[in-house]
């Protein structure tokens, strides 16, 4: 099986940009011949390189926004033309410009074609679609492709709403590596490695957009009555300097460390007491899953694919998006019961490790490869 990945933004941060590397990864290592198309800013970076032994085509897609789509979605029209004997099956990331001309070529050239939505609510690709030009062509075009995989139930209703054939809808969720992502084995040790002692550490790991809600931590976080708090950032993103005034504002910048786009989040996630990401749309975060491997407990808005995977007050909270007092109770309540979050802790590895590793979401998608089903 030759599998050609499509997505605009391969080595970019993001959910779905680290899926997509980690997932190429692990296709290869069930023996499928991966290779990626992505795009390049610049006109003097290489075309070609590798990531993992994998081939990378990087599609010149200069930074002028209409003009370097319009290029960019050529470039690649003409690579899959005459590339066609190179691959079976094409897979694209998000809704979008990549998606519409794959499944174009894929139907000129008779091969399969799945798009994966990454996104719903106000923030989600249906919504950001319709603010492009011509999105009902676009949407005629899409229900054109073999299959759309979405992450959650709330994805599947909002493409049933927008009249996609429920039998062409394909509910794969995200995965974690539950090697790499795990409780430590000596929490104590690692936090004081990383600088902490006794501290009740918070921890947020997204994007700093609009789209993650993290105003409404911080507003939280400054009313929580607890004295040894610490609300640890981990993330890049436009909204940085402004969050970063905003706790100054606030009064807690003794409190809130921003660390930034980090390789190494695992051990920040190892010696944390509560994950919060307070999102107003979601897909289903690679984020949560992560915490959730760590054994965290969780507290996520009622959104997307949170909802899916929280139940809650059973191994986590579930709170309306922009509710700052309920977010600052979950924080409250869990972190001044040690058995609760013992409990939620074992539950959240539990389920990680039975619904959401590599190992079960890879073969998933195998299945759909080879069967459309």
């Amino acid at each position: 099986m030759r599998v050609l990945i499509i997505i605009r933004d391969f080595f970019s941060i993001g959910g779905a940009e680290n899926f997509a590397r980690e997932f190429t990864v692990n296709l290869k290592k069930k023996n499928v011949e991966v290779k990626v198309i992505t795009s390049r800013n610049s006109l003097f970076k290489k075309r070609e390189k590798f990531f993992n032994n994998i081939k990378i085509i990087q599609l010149y897609s200069p930074k002028k926004r209409i003009i370097g789509t319009i290029i960019y979605c050529f470039s690649l029209f003409l690579y899959l033309i005459f590339h066609c004997r190179e691959y079976d099956i094409i897979q694209s990331f998000f809704l979008k410009h990549s998606s519409f001309v794959s499944v174009i070529a894929g139907k000129l050239l008779k091969k399969k074609v799945f798009c994966r939505m990454e996104c719903s609510g106000i923030f989600g690709d249906l919504n950001t679609l319709k603010k492009v030009p011509f999105s009902s062509i676009y949407l005629k075009v899409f229900k054109k492709s073999d299959g759309i995989i979405v992450l959650s139930n709330e994805m599947k209703k909002e493409l049933e709403s927008a009249g996609f054939k429920r039998k062409k809808i394909f509910l794969i969720p995200n995965c974690v590596d539950i090697r790499k992502f795990k409780p430590s084995e000596n929490k104590s040790i690692v936090k004081e490695k990383l600088g902490f002692k006794d501290e009740k550490i918070i921890i947020f790991v997204g994007r700093l957009t609009k789209q993650k809600g993290i105003d409404y931590l911080l507003e939280a976080f400054k009313d929580i009555n607890i004295p040894e708090k610490f609300l640890i950032i981990i993330g890049d993103g436009e909204l940085k300097k402004y969050l970063v005034n905003k706790v100054e504002k606030l009064n807690i910048k003794e409190k809130v460390l921003f660390l930034g786009k980090i390789e190494n989040v695992t051990q920040y996630l190892q010696i944390a007491d509560v994950f919060v990401l307070p999102s107003i749309s979601e897909g289903l975060p690679i984020s949560l899953l992560e915490a959730m491997a760590c054994g965290l407990p969780v507290i996520v808005s009622e959104v997307g694919g949170n909802i899916d995977i929280v139940e809650n007050k059973i191994n986590g909270y579930l709170i309306e998006p922009r509710n700052i007092s309920k977010i600052k109770n979950a924080i409250e309540e869990l972190l001044k019961d040690e058995k609760k979050m013992k409990l939620v802790s074992e539950k959240n590895r539990k389920k990680i490790e039975e619904n959401y590793s590599y190992e079960i979401i890879i073969e998933k998608y195998l299945k759909l490869y080879l069967e459309g089903k």
